[in-house]
């Protein structure tokens, strides 16, 4: 794509859907390319649901993101081409299956050798495949939670008060509201008392605690007394009040020294 307005966006799309069928759903950032009219008629005329990751949240997009990282290793290799055609036809470690297989039912004959019944068409079990590939990202999730010490955060309702932050700041700063849900899972819109409407996702949300109406903190139901400080009698003079230290006493006249209990000090014989 030489650029990455939403008119060659488009045009891409249209070229796979053409080859491989209208999807029911299209997941992607909030680029301007995504986010324009343009894209939203494109959506409406060929009928699927655009769905969006939360801003400033790239793990949303965590498929797209990891599919970037295939393709740019595919085309730092000498034959990008070839490395193509080796990436369909490898089995999924956790499927046993290839995605050519998966695309076409049944292998694709590449450069290596195999015998000429391993590239009769077979069609996997679905089933057995969606199986295996849900749990192994059960597993992951799992290993994955406990590795970071994750907890699930409880939902948020509308007219919640909340602070937000994004992961490139270190305080809670700014104060909210939640106006409601977004269409998105783990999604939010926020309004900021300076009247913006944010999109935010749910952890860079916290809630505040509110104090009902009605009720008033057990503090101020019941006061409790402030411990009083005695004052001093003006009478008695701040001189004899406090006690008199005695100044180190003076070395005698024969050059003995005195410690402050009144012991004399034997002076250390060095070794000769």
């Amino acid at each position: 794509m030489p650029t990455t307005t939403a008119s060659q966006v488009v045009l891409k799309l249209k070229r796979l859907f053409a080859r491989f069928g209208c999807p029911d759903q299209v997941v992607s950032d909030n680029g301007p390319q995504f986010a324009c009219a343009e894209f939203r008629e494109f959506a409406h005329e060929f009928d699927f649901q655009h769905i969006t990751s939360s801003p400033h949240n790239p793990q949303g997009n965590g498929h797209a993101e990891r599919g970037v990282q295939i393709a740019k290793r595919i085309l730092k290799q000498k034959d990008p081409l070839l490395a193509l055609m080796c990436y369909r036809s490898t089995p999924c470690p956790t499927t046993g299956v290839s995605p050519a297989e998966l695309l076409m039912g049944r292998k694709i004959k590449t450069t290596l050798p195999t015998l000429e019944s391993n590239l009769q068409p077979r069609w996997p079990d679905l089933r057995v495949v969606r199986s295996k590939d849900a749990n192994e990202k059960r597993r992951q999730a799992f290993y994955n939670n406990r590795r970071h010490s994750t907890k699930p955060l409880p939902p948020l309702k509308p007219g919640d008060a909340i602070l937000s932050k994004l992961d490139h700041q270190n305080t809670w700063g700014t104060p909210a509201v939640v106006a409601g849900d977004s269409t998105t899972p783990r999604s939010y819109i926020v309004e900021t008392h300076q009247g913006a409407t944010l999109r935010r996702n749910r952890r860079h949300l916290l809630g505040m605690p509110a104090l009902s109406g009605d009720t008033s903190p057990p503090a101020l139901q019941h006061p409790q007394p402030e411990p009083t400080v005695p004052q001093a009698d003006p009478a008695i003079s701040t001189d004899t009040a406090l006690p008199v230290v005695q100044a180190c006493p003076p070395p005698a006249q024969d050059g003995r020294l005195f410690m402050w209990s009144g012991r004399l000090s034997k002076p250390v014989e060095k070794d000769k």
